[in-house]
């Protein structure tokens, strides 16, 4: 005996109400009150995740500023630019050789 086909569910069929595209995404009376201007004297600072990075990433402008003069102080920790350079395109370059000999010897 065959199995019956099951039938879909019927959803109803409503459309939303959409108003057109330039009532959508274009208020005058708003978008004035939306323009840029800088901050004036009376205007209450903002706090907010963007304003909290810059403030945290302003130490590092502050360091470089008080290492000051043409010489950048450099960190002791970091390798020989020559090395950091040099390894990635040696390593690359090796990694390549390994692919193709692979592929190689596949065939």
């Amino acid at each position: 005996m065959p199995q019956p086909i099951p039938q879909p569910i019927s959803m109803p069929k409503t459309k939303p109400a959409l108003r057109p595209a330039t009532e959508r995404f274009f208020d005058p009376e708003g978008e004035a009150a939306r323009v840029a201007r800088l901050a004036g004297e009376g205007d209450v600072a903002v706090v907010s995740p963007v304003h909290r990075l810059q403030h945290e990433l302003a130490i590092f402008e502050q360091g470089a500023a008080m290492a000051g003069g043409a010489q950048v102080a450099r960190r002791p920790d970091l390798y020989p630019g020559w090395f950091r350079v040099g390894f990635p395109i040696g390593a690359s370059a090796l990694l390549w050789a390994a692919i193709a000999w692979g592929i190689r010897a596949l065939w």
